[in-house]
């Protein structure tokens, strides 16, 4: 029978007072307006309460407990040592005991989760202090399978981040949210607009054919982070990652398990390593625990391309201006910013009206809006030893920097299970979400960033977006408009899309105790999204506004729309055998065996549509020819089979043995199987020592050696082993789509082994520590594309081989603790280099796949780093490396004595490998205040501007800005410079060149011409990544309020550089490809964002 007692809360503490001493109790209490409950496990029978029993043996001890911070703890444990008597601190965290012995007998234990046990004398009146116990909190992670280990005994690195490090600046994508906290954990974000796709590699690329996503396992779910980016040269939208569905508010923590090592268990998949998202439970407490998290942030275009501000438009230094049918001069035209240098004096603008030939300001920052962001989440849980359950509803809602860009966000996420009887619990998990955007920004030469950055400065923004069509619709612009120059304002106008995707994952679990070592798991778990996709496009129409404004008459054409469907759905059934015994008195065996089945199948729709029939009211069906049509997917199935032991001595050695089989679809039938095992050995030296009762020196904690081996194997992608015939529907049309690629029916599986090392220490009784990895990577058989005879261009083969090294180091202290300041700081270093061993015989380079209208390619030679960056062209050097000029004052290009191709693969211009990854995370406490930034940091690597190379070819880059002397030469007046470098002779060059000529020359508007080795810079960077200033409101001021949290903080993301040699953003690729890491394009500014967030808990 349980026994409840209600009190009004005036009269709570004398209550509480009068049955403290009873048997086990639970209790809450609320505020004013509520009411205070305990729960006994045995009635009172109409007995009086102990407490108040008159005996001269019974003596009472009152005290109080609280953290370091002076903060009390509520329901902290206090226990009579050797007896049954214990009860709990109350709100105020006060306590009383009555003690059948003398107090100064009595000894009383004092405990809290997650504090280090207290053992004090049961004197008349106590004040305890309880300190926090880290390696309590630390030492258990979540491993493969969602198998909770505890962290030492691990034999392979494992790195967890805890939910209240992982998002203190509200990011809305746990990607975001991850960057920088996880050594060895690189992520490449493309500067492509709200949700742009990111790239993520643990430890390094090892893939010929860029194949280095890690796997996402969300409560055990495998998670599909789709990146979804159709950006180009010309135009494309950038849909982001799918990753982005989840919601961070409901993570609890992340563990990275880094590469096959940690991740063999997870097969085939997990080849590139695992990112293993754990979320909220509910609440430990009695009754419903409620809380409410809030972030609202503002963003601004920060970092953008420098561009010079002292010259317009016009060409060798002279206006140019349309004319009349009298040849009389009217407008301004020209598309360069080559013209005089700025004065101020009345000119004709491209409207026809007076206008001060001026610069009119940096169009890359006043073009953008003020972007905001604003993100719910309520959660509703209870737990206790027998269930639980948790509903959380999470709304996130984001205005981008361009006009109507939209990202918007709902989840609603639900777990609960239950103990059923003894042998039998149910588990289970079902999460939603809806992620819809409206007008992504459009990419590439027709996106807005390009008009922007090609546009002279005396063009007005203000004169664009109030003429960007005339009364009968037309593009009207400042130049064309045509392929290459549209107005921006035209282009936001032109392009819109929309993205819509619905997602479900989740699993049914049940669990059975077959005896009290051995239990037994079946799971099915499921992903499913779809995706409906639409974009339109106004076309440029073929008319412009002339000077007397009638203009010509025009008619839009090519107008479209395209609509799409893609339908995701994977499948699997699990079932695990788990053990666990006692060997002997300091021998531990546990096991695993198991079986997974796979299924997962992916499917397209899409149709296209031009020359719509209604130009102010778009509808698909108005479409007056139908351009395309596809129907297209493809599914994979995956049978496996795996075991693993973990075999335990005395706490302090450990040795783990995995292994799996996988039978693969996407593999030919005689090499569909393929079998991988891991070893790894845990070593505790610390405890070792301390077992023999040797003394290890005061200031070490604990110290851990380990060692580890694994292998696994990865399939292809589906569809590789057979060339078939497949049909779309283009131009009105059945037509075949052409492959020529020849496909292999013998293709094999790629195999990974990888060797690691590592040592883990702490000292100072855990005030500092540090982890060191270093791991030792091959990646051979791999499915790589290689030159093939006619009527194939292509073929996939297996070759290849490449070699990953690496270190890691994580370091951690308190360098300054008292009971009112707390100073901790975390530091990231990781360094990988990845070197191609082998290619396919007769090749002796690989390029990845990447856009060939680009000035550059991205791949690697034999014996080479992969990520090497090859240059179209070169300037041509003598012995000592000086530019060779030729008689015209230009550099002359490289020939290569007549093999350009294997000149330009013997000199590099550049890698995109980092040398090291480093961030740093300072974190001050002082009572309630917090203060944590996180200093993100890489070091080596190159990039190509392309975005400079273009805006050099037209003159608007900063570095165009140097003309040298403006003068006529031959009986041409223009600006004239000395290029440096050298004669075909040896001796110093003198001639003279036009500055217009030298800049379109080198410059990169052509992916044929120009000289790209003008525009790589050296990638690194130190940039404020992270800033959060809290106030968590103590309890005594949350008394007489229904909260029982409260934290109000400022948080700030990608504040400023603090270090870079780019002249734009460091990660300006456009999408998740090597290729472009390679490369910053028509990037969209660097975002600041800044705000504050707020914390409640009921």
């Amino acid at each position: 029978m349980n026994t409840k007692l209600s009190f009004r809360p005036q009269w709570s503490k004398r209550a509480m007072a009068l049955v403290v001493a009873a048997a086990p109790l639970q209790w809450a209490f609320a505020s004013a307006t509520q009411s205070s409950a305990l729960s006994q496990n045995s009635p009172f029978n109409n007995q009086t309460p102990a407490s108040v029993v008159q005996t001269d043996k019974i003596h009472s001890v009152k005290g109080h407990v609280a953290d370091e911070t002076g903060e009390p703890l509520i329901g902290a444990t206090v226990a009579v040592e050797g007896t049954n008597v214990k009860t709990v601190t109350d709100i105020d965290g006060n306590f009383s005991i009555n003690l059948s012995k003398a107090p100064a007998t009595a000894m009383l234990r004092i405990s809290y989760m997650g504090y280090k046990d207290k053992v004090v004398n049961g004197a008349a009146n106590l004040n305890v202090t309880m300190q926090l116990d880290q390696q309590s909190i630390d030492e258990v992670v979540v491993t493969a399978l969602g198998i909770k280990r505890e962290k030492k005994m691990l034999g392979y690195s494992v790195q967890e981040v805890k939910a209240d490090k992982l998002n203190v600046t509200g990011d809305p994508s746990v990607v975001g949210a991850l960057d920088g906290k996880v050594a060895g954990l690189q992520m490449n974000t493309a500067s492509t607009g709200l949700g742009g796709s990111t790239k993520i590699t643990i430890r390094g690329n090892s893939s010929l054919t860029d194949n280095n996503q890690p796997l996402w396992i969300v409560d055990g779910v495998p998670f599909t982070d789709d990146q979804t980016s159709s950006a180009s040269t010309y135009g494309g939208y950038d849909r982001g990652g799918t990753s982005f569905d989840i919601n961070p508010e409901d993570i609890e923590s992340i563990s990275v398990l880094k590469g096959p090592n940690a991740a063999a268990l997870y097969g085939s998949r997990a080849g590139n390593g695992v990112i293993l998202v754990t979320t909220k439970r509910g609440s430990h407490k009695q009754g419903f625990g409620v809380s409410y998290s809030g972030n609202f942030t503002w963003s601004q275009a920060a970092e953008t391309l420098k561009m010079q501000k002292l010259y317009g438009q016009g060409s060798q230094g002279q206006f140019l201006f349309n004319e009349d049918e009298n040849g009389n001069k009217t407008t301004m035209t020209g598309e360069l910013a080559f013209g005089p240098r700025f004065d101020g004096s009345m000119q004709t603008n491209w409207l026809g009206e007076k206008a001060p030939y001026s610069y009119t300001g940096d169009r890359l920052k006043d073009y953008f809006r003020t972007g905001f962001s604003q993100a719910h989440t309520v959660a509703v849980g209870t737990s206790s030893e027998k269930s639980h359950f948790r509903l959380s509803v999470g709304y996130n809602g984001n205005d981008g920097l361009f006009k109507n860009e939209s990202l918007n966000k709902i989840n609603v996420d639900l777990n609960a299970g239950a103990t059923i009887n003894e042998w039998l619990s149910l588990d289970g998990k079902i999460s939603v979400s809806n992620t819809k955007a409206e007008n992504r920004p459009y990419t590439g030469l027709n996106g807005e960033v390009a008009q922007l950055l090609l546009m002279p400065g005396n063009v007005s923004l203000r004169d664009l977006e109030q003429n960007y069509t005339s009364p009968n619709k037309l593009h009207q612009n400042w130049f064309g408009p045509d392929q290459h120059y549209s107005n921006p304002y035209y282009a936001r106008h032109r392009f819109k899309n929309s993205d819509e995707r619905w997602r479900a994952f989740g699993y049914y679990s049940a669990n059975v105790n077959l005896t009290d070592w051995l239990k037994f798991n079946a799971k099915y778990s499921f992903d499913y999204y779809r995706t409906r996709l639409q974009t339109s496009d106004l076309s440029l129409g073929d008319g412009a506004i002339s000077t007397d404004g009638t203009g010509w008459q025009g008619k839009l054409v090519n107008d479209g729309m395209t609509r799409a469907e893609e339908n995701h759905f994977e499948q699997n059934i699990q079932f695990l055998l788990m053990g666990d015994n006692q060997l002997a008195k300091k021998w531990r065996l546990g096991y695993t065996a198991g079986a997974n089945i796979m299924y997962l199948k992916f499917e397209q729709l899409s149709a296209s549509v031009q020359n719509m029939l209604e130009k102010d009211n778009w509808i698909f069906n108005t479409g007056n020819k139908l351009i395309s049509a596809l129907d297209d997917g493809h599914s994979r199935a995956m049978y496996s089979a795996f075991a693993s032991a973990q075999l335990a001595y005395d706490e302090w050695l450990s040795l783990d043995i995995t292994a799996r089989n996988d039978w693969s679809s996407t593999l030919p039938k005689k090499n569909n199987s393929f079998f991988y095992p891991s070893a790894s050995l845990s070593w505790v030296f610390s405890d070792f020592m301390r077992s023999i009762d040797h003394k290890l020196p005061s200031w070490i904690t604990f110290a851990k050696l380990r060692v580890s081996a694994a292998q696994v194997g990865k399939d292809p992608a589906p569809y590789n082993l057979y060339n078939v015939r497949k049909y779309q529907f283009e131009m009105g049309n059945r037509k075949p789509i052409n492959n020529t690629i020849k496909l292999n029916a013998n293709l094999k599986p790629e195999i990974k082994t990888s060797y690691e090392v590592g040592v883990d220490m702490k000292f100072l009784d855990n005030r500092l520590g540090f982890d060191f990895t270093y791991y030792y990577n091959t990646t051979k058989n791999q499915a790589m594309l290689v030159d093939a005879s006619s009527p194939w261009t292509q073929q996939w083969v297996n070759a290849g081989k490449i070699n990953n090294t690496g270190v890691e180091f994580m370091l951690y202290g308190t360098p300054v603790k008292t009971r009112d300041f707390q100073f901790d700081i975390t530091a990231n270093l990781a360094h990988n280099s990845s070197t191609v061993k082998e290619l396919a015989d007769g090749v002796n380079r690989v390029y990845f796949a990447g856009d060939s209208n680009m000035p550059v390619k991205v791949g690697a030679v034999k014996g080479g780093k992969l990520g090497d960056i090859f240059a179209n062209n070169l300037m041509q050097r003598d012995a000592q490396g000086r530019v060779i000029i030729g008689a015209d004052g230009l550099p002359m290009a490289a020939t290569g004595d007549g093999n350009l191709e294997q000149y330009l693969l013997d000199h590099p211009i550049g890698n995109i490998q980092p040398d090291l990854l480093m961030s740093i995370t300072p974190t001050f406490t002082y009572k309630g205040i917090s203060l944590t930034a996180m200093f993100d940091m890489k070091f080596g690597g190159d990039i190509v501007s392309v975005s400079e190379g273009m805006a050099t070819s037209v003159g608007t880059s900063e570095r165009t800005a140097y003309r040298g002397e403006y003068k006529t030469v031959n009986g041409v007046q223009d600006w004239y410079m000395v290029v440096p470098g050298v004669k075909a002779d040896g001796s110093v060059n003198t001639q003279e060149v036009s500055a217009q000529k030298y800049y379109s020359t080198i410059g990169l508007y052509s992916s044929q011409k120009g000289y790209a080795e003008e525009f790589v810079h050296d990638a690194s960077y130190i940039k404020l990544k992270e800033l959060s200033l809290g106030y968590s409101f103590p309890q005594k001021m949350l008394r007489r309020t229904p909260l029982t949290q409260l934290k109000l903080s400022f948080v700030a993301r990608n504040l400023c550089f603090l270090m870079k040699h780019t002249p734009g953003n460091p990660d300006g690729g456009y999408d998740t490809t090597m290729f472009s890491q390679a490369i910053d394009y028509m990037a969209v500014p660097y975002t600041r964002t800044f705000g504050f967030s707020v914390n409640v808990g009921f």
